[in-house]
């Protein structure tokens, strides 16, 4: 199993109704960490991993390929090559050489009634209290953050883990039996998924869902 995997493996078979399949146990790991990468594209990661980015500068705000955010590390700006550790400002804290990381705007509630309180990976330059611009260069200023929601598989709620099911159930079909009995025939039943997110799952994230490239797009 994948660290970043949004089901155990246990789960994954509930979900299929194939718990004493122990016939599966070598093919299904890999059948979840799919989806469990693609639900990471659809709404952001999921399980946390740390990441460093080196983003080009010359600007007041910079942005985070991977959000939400659950917490941000370092950030460091290079003019040439003098390097300056930014520090994060606070409203009792306002340094010459500091970073104000937005928040996360779309809450997401959990299965307890409470909120995470994440961060939307855009990146202020500021100092003292005001505004200010990251030194111009490419690839000069790096962060390194925790990408993410939850601390490991263990900890992922269960709305994220009941749409991985619902996606895992969809591409699972391909290795379902493709004939069924009609009478006194065999029917031909389609059973070859064309995509993997259902639009269940979609709707199960609302505000949640980001930005895919357009695949019908011609240039």
């Amino acid at each position: 199993m994948a660290t970043l995997d949004v089901l155990t493996l246990t789960e994954a078979k509930q979900g299929l109704n194939e718990v004493n399949a122990t016939g599966l146990d070598a093919e299904l790991p890999a059948w979840i960490t799919a989806v469990s990468l693609r639900l990471d594209q659809l709404v952001g990661p999921i399980v946390r991993r740390s990441v460093s980015e080196s983003l080009d500068g010359g600007r007041c705000t910079v942005h985070l390929h991977h959000y939400p955010v659950y917490s941000i590390t370092t950030v460091t700006e290079y003019n040439h090559t003098t390097p300056t550790v930014l520090t994060a400002e606070t409203n009792l804290s306002k340094p010459a050489s500091a970073y104000l990381a937005e928040p996360y705007d779309v809450p997401v509630s959990l299965a307890d009634g409470s909120q995470l309180v994440l961060l939307s990976g855009a990146i202020r330059r500021r100092a003292s209290g005001s505004d200010t611009w990251f030194p111009t260069g490419r690839r000069n200023v790096v962060i390194a953050y925790s990408a993410g929601r939850f601390a490991d598989t263990a900890s992922v709620d269960q709305r994220y883990k009941r749409a991985a099911v619902l996606c895992l159930q969809n591409i699972w079909q391909s290795q379902r039996i493709s004939t069924a009995i009609e009478g006194e025939f065999d029917v031909p039943v389609s059973n070859f998924p064309r995509f993997v997110i259902p639009n269940a799952v979609k709707e199960m994230f609302p505000g949640e869902v980001q930005a895919e490239p357009n695949r019908f797009l011609v240039a």
